[in-house]
């Protein structure tokens, strides 16, 4: 893998390139934008680029070993058949991205190199054995900032990608800007964020900001088909990610649920509704993504209706955006969506809608 991996990204894509080719890194970066634009990866094929040797890797040949002592009289062994060449090791030309083929790529692709890092929830509850959880503490950046301190092993550059980083609690955010401040020589930290707001601004203020837009509908259509979805499924899909893959993939379960739904039910939307993940942050998410998807749909039927008939969309627009403030607090997830599908049903946006392309 190499940057060209990474889809609908390309302005960015240049930008990150530039810094390694001037090799003016800065020790602190934040990757900025929605969920599912390519942020985590693109910053796996960063860690990679900066660290690559750009030079193939090839296993070395062990020595011929030595006869035993009985051996020493023993006939003669047939000599050897002479070795073919081997070519000479490829170098790899492009000095702002990664070759693939170098002993420090090889090792990054396996997730085994030990000068790059990934912290995540799943990271921390190996490291502090116990159960995984939704929030990084104060305990894991500890532990990030001694490793922090440490010579590389094997590479030029150190590197710590925080993966979802407004998952950082206030504590753990304190305990990482110590390594921020002063940060040791060939260290550098990515965090990958969907909302800025949620670290704290001595972070911000210490760290380059790397922002990743939305990505295109042809960028999501074609990933979405590089994962096995049929081609028509794809564009659907795509039309309604709003520029996320992650998105569009949770489209995809609202289509299946949808399409299980009786048009003519008077209980579909509390049939829908009942279909929500037990698990809060989950049922968070997916409320949050049915409002966007809303919001986008009473936009569009605004734009479109006639001047007596948009008073009824911005009061629904005015409602919608109200619930979706809302759902960003401890609140029945289920009774918050059952009320924003019910008064748009009443505007004339049905369930069915919501997961239809324009």
């Amino acid at each position: 893998m190499s940057f060209s991996t990474i889809l609908g990204q390309d302005k960015t894509i240049k930008r990150l390139r530039a810094l390694i080719e001037s090799a003016r890194i800065p020790p602190a970066m934040i990757f900025y934008g929605a969920p599912g634009t390519g942020k985590f990866l693109t910053a796996v094929e960063f860690a990679k680029a900066i660290n690559c040797s750009h030079t193939e890797h090839r296993e070395k040949r062990t020595a011929p070993q030595l006869p035993d002592e009985e051996d020493l009289f023993a006939a003669a062994a047939p000599a050897p058949e002479p070795e073919p060449e081997q070519e000479p090791l490829k170098v790899h030309t492009d000095p702002s991205d990664s070759c693939g083929a170098c002993l420090s790529c090889l090792q990054a692709a396996s997730g085994a190199h030990p000068d790059i890092r990934i912290v995540d929830t799943a990271f921390q509850a190996a490291l502090l054995g116990e159960a995984e959880s939704s929030n990084l503490k104060i305990d894991t950046m500890r532990e990030l900032s001694r490793w922090a301190q440490q010579k590389p092993m094997m590479s030029a550059w150190k590197i710590f990608i925080v993966r979802d980083a407004e998952a950082l609690v206030p504590q753990a955010q304190n305990a990482l800007l110590k390594t921020l401040e002063e940060p040791p020589p060939g260290t550098l930290v990515i965090l990958t964020v969907s909302k800025k707001t949620s670290l704290l601004s001595t972070i911000l203020s210490r760290s380059c900001v790397v922002d990743f837009g939305r990505l295109p509908a042809e960028a999501l259509q074609t990933l979405l088909e590089a994962q096995g979805t049929e081609p028509t499924q794809a564009a659907a899909l795509a039309a309604l990610g709003a520029g996320s893959l992650e998105k569009a993939a949770e489209a995809g379960t609202f289509l299946k649920r949808v399409s299980a739904l009786r048009p003519g039910d008077q209980a579909r939307i509390f049939k829908f509704t009942a279909g929500l993940p037990r698990d809060s942050h989950k049922a968070r998410d997916e409320v949050k993504t049915l409002l966007d998807l809303l919001l986008l749909k009473t936009r569009k039927a605004w734009s479109a209706a006639p001047a007596p008939s948009k008073n009824k969309f911005t009061s629904l627009l005015r409602r919608t955006l109200a619930l979706k403030r809302m759902a960003e607090r401890n609140v029945s997830y289920q009774l918050l969506l059952e009320t924003a599908l019910l008064e748009s049903d009443r505007a004339g946006i049905r369930i069915e809608d919501l997961v239809k392309p324009d």
